[in-house]
């Protein structure tokens, strides 16, 4: 029981009580039964009035507790809202992201083609660019991401050499901007629904597709040298070993 109508219900005994009292022993049963009926409505609007009163003000109080509760589960259903609409925006969020990466593996295929195959240096035929492809359109998107980053590394400091890789002819100026424009939106978007930046974080210091975003913005100035690796413990001629390794364990 609430203390407020303990409280209410305490006082009532005790007005009741004081009531009978004064009215047994002082005025007397008899007299008070004799008395006009305009004095004994009168008697007993003066004896409930204060006790209306009580319990108004009590219940105003109660009112009070119940609005109060009522807008705290207002609030908690709010909040649930927001987190499962949230949560529904992520998950087409991570549906988009496998479609995007798969482009961009697409983009830096045919990047790489242009810099390594008959039209470049030919170090890689159109029958090996065939087979290399299908291990990226099956499952391994990320592959032709890490050939163009370990074209590149060992080069970020050649200007010239960055600008051979990404922008010596329309089509490879046409490649990155197309690869720097679609991680861009995918980082844009990434953003819209991660509330402490995990997701995008993962994306620019933690992936392949954001190491070679970050290499195309040195290519283009827009970066530093020292902002191209990643901040990660392990160095970039680890990286290096890594797509190495890599690249050993799959047919060319």
């Amino acid at each position: 029981m609430d203390w407020r109508v303990a409280l209410g219900l305490s006082i009532t005994v005790l007005w009741f009580t004081a009531g009978l009292t004064y009215l047994l022993g002082i005025v007397g049963a008899e007299n008070f039964i004799h008395l006009a009926t305009a004095d004994i409505g009168s008697f007993l609007e003066g004896a409930f009035a204060p006790l209306a009163f009580l319990w108004l003000v009590i219940g105003h109080f109660m009112q009070q507790k119940e609005i109060g509760a009522n807008t705290r589960a207002i609030k908690l259903q709010e909040q649930s809202a927001r987190r499962l609409e949230l949560h529904s925006q992520q998950d087409s969020y991570f549906k988009l992201l496998t479609l995007v990466q798969q482009q961009l593996g697409s983009i830096a295929g045919f990047h790489y083609m242009s810099v390594c195959g008959p039209t470049g240096t030919g170090e890689i035929s159109s029958v090996e660019f065939t087979e290399q492809r299908a291990i990226s359109t099956t499952g391994d998107h990320a592959w032709f991401i890490r050939k163009m980053i370990s074209l590149c590394l060992g080069k970020l400091d050649n200007k010239e050499a960055m600008h051979e890789i990404f922008f010596s002819t329309p089509v490879r100026a046409r490649h990155t901007e197309n690869f720097a424009k679609t991680f861009k939106k995918l980082l844009n978007a990434g953003q819209a629904v991660d509330t402490d930046d995990m997701v995008t974080d993962a994306l620019l210091n933690g992936s392949a597709e954001g190491l070679y975003y970050r290499i195309i913005l040195n290519a283009k100035g827009e970066v530093p040298l020292e902002m191209v690796p990643a901040p990660q413990e392990t160095p970039p001629t680890n990286i290096q070993i890594a797509v190495n390794a890599d690249e050993d364990t799959r047919p060319v």
